[in-house]
């Protein structure tokens, strides 16, 4: 719901106003309740759009941007650390004007801009005006969300436009005027209303509202409380429990860094209670929320944007990643017990001794929803209506649970849909400026020829070309959310990968994993620092014990891409083959990722299990018996040693 996918920031709700002199305190306040005013519009919209079917394309995305974007604007700086002075709200109010002018114009001249002939219908001085005010509105909104890196970017692909004549090949091209740039971004559904935000507003609003009911709900407890009766009384009880609940909870906001300075402030210090160091604790709470992001039935904004560029229903890439996703949780079950065991830490007294029939009992109401978005979906309808009956269920849920309450229902119901647009402002920032380099990278022909610089580099190896890929998608993914990344890389080096033999779908979730990887990958891990900042350790040190946990879901995508029936594309046997062994090698490279197996392996050991386990996770019997063997060595050398020891 990324929903970004993400390593974005939240807007932080509306704090108390710093001190201002007369009128100015006056206009700030004012500005906050305008805000309120919007996210409740944008809200209400989304829920008559999925009931009656949204306007014309343009109109849709130009509403649902500049509502969204406006939010940000009226709540000024995004830190609760900064005052608010006057020329901060001047500021304000300037870039508030700077997107609902142009987006406004769009709403309102919608048909015209949708029935005029691109690239032949002259582009007005006042268009063009327009196109770049929303154009610089749209930056900064990105800057104050998601940092500079990605503004950074957009203005060189802003700047190559105009250069590209003056460049060496591949990276010419004719040049393109200034009007025509701003037409392809501002007046065309190929730039900034591009697929990006077409998701966004159709799919992804609806979700990240369901997500804000669960929270303003309360769903957050329930959840830990679910997984502590689960998990709690077992060997690495608290950080297991940390996976399941980080889990839950991320792959429904979709966002990992909100979900690690959100679940982390419990699992965390429970974790250390339970004598993990915090490194290693905010390591497991960095790779869980991080594994949310793939894990259906809600993953992050990427997934819904993937079914809109392969032209495939929602339900699709949430079946394809249904395997990959176990797999992801089991290396970090494996990776956490292994620990615990490694260092003989035992449950703490009383842990998972609180009834899971109680439990479900207080907590159903939120579990009922969830199902019945989780049975829209696999029935193939679109995600839009599995959104809407899922709040619709939710809030009939919430009817009964709190029939003797209804401010309470009215509370919960206000306070989601104040936030959902809030939690969903990065997103709609990475879709739009997402959409303006997609839109520039298609104008350029940029995409054809960055393809053919990967496959030039790589040779006649397709592996090679896959791990450029991956390279390039971490890289990327270190600045930017997950969303933008794989936009990008859609757009460019997707249509190589399947020129290679790949398939599509294969394609596209390769490139997304390795974006989402990238939120734990140093040297710019957001995911893994947040957990750090929380449990107050390192964060390099945290960054390395998040891969080192989730080092088997590096090796996932080369393996999906080789063997579909990963992600479901074969028969049960096939399926359930490629799921066993792929299961089995995870484990063992968990294993000899964290060097301890009933005693501490040498560090020979540890090379001949992970070269076992790469050999069982690739598809193959010859590679499966060569990992079987390597393990069977590395059992006997144990063995060996410990009737050594016991003499």
């Amino acid at each position: 719901m990324q929903r970004n996918d993400t390593t974005s920031h939240t807007i932080p709700p509306a704090t108390a106003v710093p001190t201002l002199n007369g009128g100015w305190w006056h206009v700030a306040v004012q500005m906050r309740r305008l805000a309120a005013c919007l996210a409740l519009s944008l809200s209400a919209y989304h829920l008559v759009v999925a009931v009656v079917g949204p306007p014309i394309t343009e109109a849709h995305r130009a509403t649902h941007v500049m509502l969204g974007l406006a939010v940000l604007f009226c709540l000024g700086t995004i830190s609760t650390t900064e005052t608010r002075r006057p020329r901060q709200i001047v500021i304000d109010l300037a870039f508030l004007g700077a997107i609902l002018i142009p987006a406004g114009y769009i709403v309102v001249n919608a048909y015209g801009v949708a029935s005029r002939m691109l690239y032949v219908t002259p582009v007005t001085p006042a268009q063009e005006i327009l196109g770049w005010v929303v154009v610089v509105a749209t930056l900064e909104a990105t800057r104050r969300l998601l940092g500079w890196p990605m503004v950074i970017l957009s203005l060189i692909f802003l700047i190559y436009t105009q250069a590209g004549p003056h460049l060496p090949y591949p990276f010419w091209h004719r040049g393109y005027p200034i009007d025509q740039v701003i037409e392809q971004i501002y007046l065309s559904v190929d730039g900034l209303w591009g697929i990006p935000i077409g998701a966004s507003a159709s799919y992804i609003f609806l979700f990240v509202l369901f997500g804000a009911l669960l929270v303003s709900s309360g769903a957050g407890t329930f959840f830990s409380r679910f997984a502590n009766a689960l998990t709690g009384n077992v060997t690495g009880g608290p950080a297991k429990t940390a996976v399941l609940s980080s889990a839950m909870m991320s792959m429904l906001s979709g966002s990992s860094t909100a979900n690690v300075v959100t679940t982390g402030s419990f699992t965390i210090p429970a974790m250390r209670t339970y004598g993990y160091n915090r490194e290693f604790a905010a390591g497991v709470e960095a790779v869980a929320s991080t594994g949310g992001l793939i894990t259906p039935p809600v993953m992050g904004a990427a997934a819904f944007i993937m079914a809109d560029f392969l032209g495939l229903s929602y339900s699709d890439i949430m079946k394809a990643a249904v395997i990959p996703a176990f797999l992801y949780f089991v290396a970090i079950f494996i990776a956490v017990d292994v620990e615990a065991r490694r260092n003989r830490l035992t449950p703490p007294e009383g842990a998972g001794v609180e009834s899971i029939r109680q439990i479900l009992k207080d907590g159903l109401f939120m579990l009922l929803p969830l199902g019945v978005m989780i049975a829209t979906l696999l029935q193939g309808l679109t995600p839009s209506l599995a959104g809407l009956y899922g709040i619709a269920a939710f809030l009939l849920s919430l009817a009964v649970r709190y029939w003797r309450e209804p401010r309470r229902i009215v509370s919960i119901f206000l306070d989601a849909a104040i936030e959902a647009p809030k939690m969903m402002a990065p997103v709609i920032a990475a879709c739009a400026v997402g959409g303006i380099i997609a839109g520039i990278i298609s104008l350029t022909g940029l995409g054809v020829r960055f393809t053919s610089i990967i496959a030039y580099v790589a040779g006649d190896s397709a592996i090679l070309f896959l791990a450029l890929t991956m390279i390039v998608a971490v890289v990327l993914g270190m600045g930017m959310p997950t969303s933008a990344v794989y936009i990008i890389l859609a757009s460019i080096l997707a249509p190589g990968m399947v020129a290679l033999g790949f398939q599509p779908l294969a394609a596209h979730m390769f490139i997304f994993f390795g974006a989402v990887m990238s939120n734990i990958t140093p040297p710019l891990a957001i995911a893994s620092f947040a957990a750090a900042a929380v449990a107050g350790g390192d964060p390099w040190r945290t960054s390395v014990y998040a891969v080192k946990m989730g080092v088997g879901v590096f090796l996932l995508p080369f393996i999906f891409v080789y063997e579909p029936a990963l992600l479901g594309q074969g028969s049960l046997l096939e399926v359930a083959h490629a799921m066993l062994t792929a299961m089995a090698g995870i484990a063992i490279l968990s294993v000899a990722a964290t060097g301890w197996f009933l005693r501490p392996l040498h560090p020979v050991m540890r090379l001949i299990l992970a070269a076992g386990s790469i050999g069982m996770i690739f598809p193959g019997i010859l590679s499966d018996v060569l990992g079987l063997a390597a393990v069977a060595s590395v059992t006997l050398m144990l063995w060996v040693q410990r009737r050594r020891a016991a003499t």
